[in-house]
């Protein structure tokens, strides 16, 4: 899927004056980090910012490093989920580093840039961590609580050749031209997995009316199907009714697909959803078996779930379940209880991973500790 973390903050950047943005998306194309910093040092950029999660933050490193060696006048600014758990750690033990962003970049990130632009200090800059006499400063970070008013995401820096033709390692036959979308962020529930940046954040919305004006904006120019990749997209009913009618009040012909969670959906909700065009559905169930499911966190038990997968299938809409195999304290009752859900529900598609811990989930700390790690190679 494209980055839209990205292409948020290029929309960002693009209404300050005198600044050009690019974005080259390594995963997307498939580059190399050497590729990568090729890429970069063509663009010969006064300033390189490198979004990392806690899979790759390393490749982000290196990235830095490799581009940083060739154009040392290049300021270096790191954000994603990694770096804002461990900014302190980033600055101690990547020296070409500059900045880190930590949390929501769109308003520090363009706000960083202005300064630099303007040789203004950036002290007092919310979000902002870097150096200053051999110790690390660190702003508090700000939420976005207005999702309206953020640009919508420069997809035309995207060059949407690599999205959406694998799933789950399997090739994907030829697909629609898809568009992922974000209609919120943060989610409402506390599963035990699920890493939560600042875990005091509220979950925000963006309105029915300005998700629909990004949907308007994808067909005019000339998307097919959207995806909803929100943590929880159908958390709200309401908004998801106002959602569906408005696509079907302006007749747009779009097909979508969502992400979250479907055990309070009532059917009537599901059949609307289809009627809108909406086709499939992509939803974290984990386990059949009641015992993980309170372990987890989660707020619905195997009954609910197979209820709502029930109504989803009635509508006539594609389910894709996730599950989760092999985590501490699951037994073999467990395991046998997900595998029967499997099979009386019948999920279109079934894909099982084993457990991670992710920084600053419930499970981190239960498994790892509160102590902050003294390295990267710890985190």
């Amino acid at each position: 899927m494209a980055p839209l973390s990205l292409g948020y903050l290029a929309a960002s950047l693009k209404q300050l004056p005198g600044v050009t943005v690019r974005i080259v998306d390594a995963y997307g194309e498939g580059l190399t980090v050497a590729q990568a910093a090729d890429r970069v040092l063509a663009l010969s950029p006064d300033l390189l910012g490198v979004s990392s999660t806690s899979f790759c933050f390393r490749s982000g490193m290196r990235l830095i490093s490799q581009a940083k060696a060739k154009k040392r006048d290049m300021v270096a600014v790191m954000g994603g989920y990694h770096p804002t758990t461990f900014d302190y750690l980033f600055l101690k033990e990547l020296a070409p580093l500059d900045f880190v962003i930590r949390g929501e970049g769109d308003e520090s990130f363009p706000e960083l840039c202005r300064r630099l632009l303007q040789a203004e200090s950036i002290a007092g800059l919310p979000g902002l961590s870097y150096r200053e006499n051999g110790q690390v400063v660190r702003g508090e970070p700000q939420q976005i609580q207005d999702l309206d008013a953020l640009p919508f995401p420069a997809r035309e820096l995207f060059t949407y050749k690599g999205y959406f033709h694998q799933f789950g390692g399997f090739r994907l036959p030829p697909m629609p031209r898809i568009a992922n979308v974000v209609t919120s962020r943060g989610c409402p529930y506390h599963c035990t997995f699920c890493p939560k940046m600042f875990p005091q954040w509220r979950y925000r919305m963006r309105s029915a009316e300005n998700v629909f004006q990004e949907i308007l904006e994808l067909h005019n120019a000339g998307f097919e199907m959207a995806f909803f990749q929100d943590e929880n997209f159908s958390h709200d009913i309401i908004r998801v009714k106002k959602i569906c009618n408005l696509i079907l009040e302006h007749n747009l012909p779009m097909r979508f697909a969502f992400q979250g969670t479907i055990h309070h959906l009532p059917e009537s909700v599901f059949q609307l959803m289809h009627k809108a065009g909406f086709d499939a559905l992509f939803v974290g169930i984990e386990s059949g078996s009641d015992a993980q499911l309170k372990r987890y966190g989660k707020p619905a038990n195997s009954k609910t779930l197979a209820e709502g997968v029930k109504r989803a299938k009635k509508a006539h809409m594609a389910v894709i379940g996730f599950f989760i195999f092999g985590a501490l304290g699951e037994t073999a009752w467990d395991f046998e209880a997900t595998q029967n859900f499997i099979c009386q529900t019948l999920p279109h598609i079934s894909g099982g991973s084993g457990l991670s811990a992710h920084p600053q989930a419930i499970l981190w700390e239960e498994l790892i500790g509160t102590a902050e790690p003294e390295s990267l190679n710890d985190s």
